[in-house]
């Protein structure tokens, strides 16, 4: 009997001796189980502040887009008004032109007309 006993007091230290050694192993695993999670939570912080900074840029962009399309606006309201400027001088310099060939013409066409006279005399 008391070697049956000390069979299992044999048996009962080599399993004791596996528990210790996947106790060894489970707190390895779990060291590194926790570097990892460390690991992680600062890449998660690094995340949130990339995060962060992008939300900041994506809102200056934004802010800049929309002065950019005022401005175009603005270009292209200030283009308009500078055509019909444009073609109001031109038309009161063409109409001035063509007040002045046409009195031109008609003093010409007058003394035409008067010298027509004189020779038919």
């Amino acid at each position: 009997m008391e070697k049956q006993i000390l069979e299992i007091l044999l048996d009962l230290r080599g399993e004791m001796k596996e528990v210790r050694i996947d106790m060894k192993e489970f707190r390895s695993e779990l060291k590194t189980t926790q570097a990892d999670v460390r690991s992680i939570r600062s890449d998660l912080k690094t995340t949130q502040a990339d995060v962060r900074s992008i939300r900041s840029d994506l809102k200056t962009t934004q802010a800049d887009v929309k002065d950019i399309k005022e401005t175009v606006n603005r270009i292209e309201t200030s283009q308009t008004e500078d055509v019909i400027a444009m073609l109001k001088v031109t038309k009161q310099h063409t109409e001035s032109e063509f007040h002045y060939l046409n009195t031109r013409l008609t003093d010409i066409d007058k003394r035409v007309f008067n010298l027509e006279n004189r020779v038919e005399r």
